[in-house]
């Protein structure tokens, strides 16, 4: 089975390097098949393949295979490993599904696949961590299915719900709110975001997927396929903007304290799902889609290296006992280093050109200054946990855990990283090129300029002070607040869980041990109780006394009849 998922992961990347060959041709490929049909109705299921939807495949299919290849070194001592690869592929099947189909309710086919196989997947280790994780994460996916059920029925005026219709014959208010909170439930932010970090509890391979290309983007796309009914509600949209902004500098701001490995990166991928999100909300959406495509090559590239990491050192994942790893792990800190500058879009790497496009198209369009500076600070706070992470895994002197192996890096973690390393170096450049839709440039004033080009450096700079003023610029408190995602966790998770035993608490104090009781099983004892006691002082007093007065009236009757 380790040898199929090698071959079945190299299949992977040479399609999906086809299919973006193909996508640079933006042909429009509409398959329909006919899956019921008589004189009255019929059911039909639609599979749509346009530039976009070649482009994101293509993507998937790259991250997949080298996934692929990097569980065979990764779970090569798991016992169920073909279980294991086996809800991957449903995993990643669903996501293609989703991409893949035009019609709402057919959509639905990929959507709650992902959901199920999601769960699945986050519940793999089984133990109590991970079923906690797994089950917050299939609630939170469980609302956006309910309100996505909404918008279908909302939509069975128009007959038809197909996703590439740019024109609906009524006007609706609340369904492109509805769509927007059911996409966000997907991609996690705010007041949903608490699922995506406890999604860590699955397998390195599997967060690499879920948290790049998978189920965290299905959201993002969702929205970016139905931008014609979002953009035509102002409400939708500012809530987006809102809603995005926020989640940027909270993610952000809680990876600085962080010391999760995997859930620092989980908290990066949020914050860069806000920035897609946010373009979506100024109307960016082809620039939006693009950040969806650089950023998934590497972020997948960073979780795994830091698998690799993990890996070699006890499964531990505190950064704070991870150090000095360079000299013994040169190739994956290596390509950690390139995934983390892409990431904080170091010029002329993929990052660089989706992000700090998304920056300066914002910075003509008008926005309020509060706009611009949660944007500028989320973007500043990218960058400086990122330089945190990078230092503390390659040269931090708090190193307080034996590596397992000293051995060299094996070559499936070679052939793994190959492709993702390149597309995080050139699949922005390469875009810009072969889609005419991606190539587009900005002409700014030089400061604006210069802001987006020194955020960086001036990360840097904060990374730096925060190490010498550390003791004296963080209070537990604020830590505390930071690394609880500022209290969202509690009020999201531990908050519904306490309101709800309260309730049940009052439930059965007032219906179970009160007035029900008396109207039920204790009123009826009590009735019956009653009556008994009756019958039996009946039985013991007036019984006797009818006996003799029945006797004595029976003799008096036969002392008439003898003298009668």
């Amino acid at each position: 089975m380790i040898q199929f998922s090698k071959v079945l992961g190299m299949m992977f990347l040479v399609l999906g390097v086809m299919l973006l060959k193909a996508a640079s041709s933006c042909v429009v490929i509409i398959l329909e098949f006919s899956l019921w049909l008589s004189y009255l109705s019929s059911v039909n299921f639609s599979l749509f393949f346009d530039c976009s939807g070649l482009l994101f495949i293509s993507t998937v299919l790259l991250i997949s295979g080298s996934v692929l290849i990097y569980c065979s070194w990764y779970m090569d001592d798991e016992v169920y490993y073909k279980r294991f690869i086996f809800l991957v592929l449903l995993f990643v099947g669903s996501m293609v599904l989703l991409i893949s189909i035009p019609n709402l309710i057919c959509l639905l086919i990929g959507w709650d696949g992902l959901g199920i196989t999601s769960f699945l997947l986050v519940v793999y280790y089984q133990n109590n961590k991970s079923l906690g994780a797994g089950m917050v994460t299939a609630l939170v996916n469980r609302i956006g299915d309910v309100l996505l059920l909404f918008v279908i029925g909302a939509l069975v005026s128009e007959g038809s719900w197909l996703l590439y219709e740019s024109c609906l014959s009524l006007s609706y208010f609340y369904v492109p709110i509805i769509l927007m909170f059911g996409a966000i439930t997907k991609s996690a932010q705010m007041p949903f975001s608490a699922w995506l970090p406890a999604a860590m509890a699955a397998p390195t391979p599997v967060s690499s997927l879920v948290h790049s290309s998978t189920l965290v983007t299905a959201g993002v796309y969702l929205l970016f396929r139905c931008n014609f009914l979002l953009l035509n509600s102002s409400v939708g949209v500012e809530t987006l903007k809102v809603l995005s902004l926020v989640t940027l500098v909270m993610a952000g701001s809680s990876a600085l304290v962080e010391v999760d490995l995997k859930k620092v990166i989980a908290l990066s991928t949020l914050s860069q799902l806000s920035m897609m999100l946010f373009a979506l909300s100024l109307g960016l959406v082809g620039v939006s889609f693009f950040h969806l495509v650089t950023h998934a090559s590497f972020k997948a590239l960073l979780f795994l290296c830091a698998g690799v990491v993990i890996h070699s050192n006890h499964k531990c994942q505190d950064i704070r006992f991870l150090g000095k790893s360079w000299p013994f792990l040169p190739i994956s800190m290596s390509c950690l280093v390139v995934a983390n500058m892409s990431l904080c879009g170091v010029p002329f790497l993929s990052g660089f050109y989706s992000k700090d496009l998304i920056i300066e198209l914002s910075l003509v369009k008008g926005e309020a200054g509060l706009i611009y500076f949660l944007e500028v600070l989320g973007t500043l706070f990218t960058s400086w946990y990122s330089f945190r992470l990078m230092l503390n895994l390659m040269y931090g002197m708090n190193k307080g855990v034996s590596r397992v192996s000293f051995s060299s890096e094996s070559n499936i973690l070679k052939i793994a990283y190959s492709s993702l390393l390149v597309s995080s170096v050139l699949i922005g450049w390469v875009l810009g090129l072969l889609v005419e839709q991606l190539n587009s440039s900005v002409h700014l004033f030089s400061f604006d300029k210069s802001l987006a080009s020194t955020f960086v450096f001036i990360a840097v700079v904060s990374y730096g002070l925060s190490i010498l003023y550390q003791s004296k610029a963080w209070s537990k408190g604020g830590m505390w607040f930071l690394a609880t995602m500022w209290n969202l966790k509690s009020l999201t998770t531990q908050m519904p869980s306490k309101l709800l035993m309260a309730y049940s608490n009052a439930v059965v104090v007032s219906l179970e041990k009160g007035w029900l009781e008396k109207v039920g099983p204790q009123g009826t004892f009590k009735l019956i109780s009653g009556i008994s006691k009756l019958n039996q002082g009946y039985q013991q007093y007036q019984f006797l006394k009818v006996a003799l007065l029945s006797l004595s009236f029976m003799a008096l009757l036969f002392l008439l009849s003898l003298f009668l």
